[in-house]
């Protein structure tokens, strides 16, 4: 199983300790420190993935279960009302965000906060976060990362101005969080409430292109 280098400090130091609980003798000590050695390795996961880049739908950028869809009508960094699309991840899905869509990283903004459980509606609005607003050829797009009550720490693996491509890894959260994607109302959602959805595999919504609009 493949696990991202950010999982390394939690890893090491937990296998070192079961060696050395090995080696002395300490069984409660070695079997605690090999269960905690598997649930790190666990967690900081990174599965292949393989996105299509032949469509214009908007991949999901975390895994984890649709929290919430809702319509928005103000939000600073749009000019017009909002779908906001919430994803929920546990401790037992894998915490590698992913570009929904290809395109330039217009904007990164942090801000520190609280840390309400995830799932809770304030969490959207209080707790820490990291937003990544991209700039598609067909989308503008805002990827909001928020930590939750146990997560307290977010990677970014982009810079501003950087060119992404669809499905490609941009963050890391650690240990139960939240995305919160911020999407354009003209385009037609493909999720529903509490579907289970894999980052760069999943279809959020599709996005069509205003200078070649679709027919029946």
């Amino acid at each position: 199983m493949r696990v991202t280098k950010e999982g390394l400090p939690f890893i090491i130091p937990s296998l070192v300790l079961s060696i050395l609980s090995f080696l002395a003798g300490w069984w409660i000590f070695f079997g605690f420190s090999i269960i905690l050695t598997s649930a790190f390795c666990f967690f900081f996961r990174d599965p292949i993935r393989r996105s299509s880049q032949n469509s214009d739908g908007l991949l999901s950028p975390a895994d984890g279960r649709i929290l919430k869809i809702q319509n928005v009508e103000s939000c600073p960094e749009f000019s017009s009302p909002v779908t906001v699309v919430s994803i929920f991840l546990s401790i037992f899905n894998v915490h590698i965000t992913r570009a929904p869509i290809s395109g330039l990283v217009r904007e990164l903004e942090y801000k520190p906060g609280k840390f309400f459980k995830a799932y809770k509606e304030e969490a959207g609005l209080e707790n820490e976060y990291k937003s990544i607003f991209l700039e598609g050829d067909q989308a503008k797009i805002l990827v909001k990362q928020i930590v939750g009550f146990a997560a307290r720490r977010i990677k970014c693996f982009v810079k501003k101005s950087e060119r992404v491509i669809r499905g490609q890894k941009i963050g890391l959260m650690y240990f139960g969080s939240r995305v919160d994607l911020y999407l354009p109302q003209d385009i037609q959602i493909k999720v529903t409430l509490n579907q289970k959805v894999k980052a760069g595999i999943t279809e959020i919504a599709e996005v069509y292109d205003a200078n070649n609009p679709q027919t029946d």
